[in-house]
């Protein structure tokens, strides 16, 4: 679909908007995400076929429509928001950010002061940034699903760091856990509480009644937790896809 990487074009009502076609290895459905701009994704697994993609397509477009009309104007800044929230969380501590520019991204850790060094490369400080912090996240979320796992006894067997638009993370029914690296950029409460929600399917692979019983035996404040997660949703699930 599209071999020289344009986009499509649909129409929704009175507006034309670009829809950007995507074969991902990691998809296993047909899928459509919408981003600030608006930038539309279509996106599918290898072994579909361009006309399945292209029937699903037309078959949401009036969801995409809807979709589209409440899509923020604008792409929101990484950058912007570490200058506005100067911090993010490794494990259990909240560390202070301080930003700098240099020839490529970079962490300097300093841990007896809960400091990190971040630089970003001035030619793409943006990407620069989502790729250091990605980093970042790979060190945190390890160690906190070590730390959280060992508190309430259960196992996992891998942890996955990813770039999720619509999740903050999920467990297979194997014990693999894939967390969104935005989880860094939360407070260590909110961060936690997402990582405890997981680790409660290694013992309920399913949102019944005895999962939200393990959950709240964990996180006895879950539900204030996840209230406060859902405000910071269109905050932090935007940045680092500029």
């Amino acid at each position: 679909m599209r071999a020289d990487g344009s986009p499509l074009v649909v129409r929704l009502g009175e507006r034309a908007v670009e829809v950007w076609p995507r074969v991902s290895a990691r998809s296993l459905r047909i899928r459509l995400a919408v981003r600030p701009g608006p930038k539309v994704i279509l996106s599918y697994p290898p072994q579909a076929s361009e006309a399945s993609a292209l029937a699903f397509l037309q078959a949401n477009l009036a969801w995409l429509e809807k979709v589209v009309a409440k899509a923020r104007p604008v792409q929101a800044s990484l950058l912007d928001h570490l200058r506005k929230y100067p911090w993010a969380t490794l494990d259990d501590r909240l560390m202070e950010v301080c930003l700098a520019e240099g020839a490529r991204a970079s962490l300097k850790f300093t841990h007896a002061e809960d400091r990190v060094d971040l630089t970003v490369p001035s030619a793409a400080p943006e990407p620069g940034a989502a790729r250091a912090l990605r980093r970042f996240a790979e060190t945190g979320l390890t160690l906190a699903v070590e730390r959280l796992s060992r508190r309430v006894g259960v196992t996992v067997a891998q942890v996955g760091v990813r770039d999720q638009t619509t999740r903050w993370g999920s467990c297979s029914a194997a014990g693999a856990l894939s967390l969104n690296w935005r989880l860094v950029l939360l407070p260590p409460l909110l961060h936690d509480h997402v990582i405890l929600h997981e680790l409660a399917h290694r013992r309920h692979m399913d949102h019944s009644e005895r999962f939200w019983s393990q959950l709240a035996a964990w996180d006895p404040q879950w539900k204030k937790h996840d209230r406060e997660l859902t405000k910071r949703w269109n905050i932090i699930m935007d940045l680092g896809r500029a």
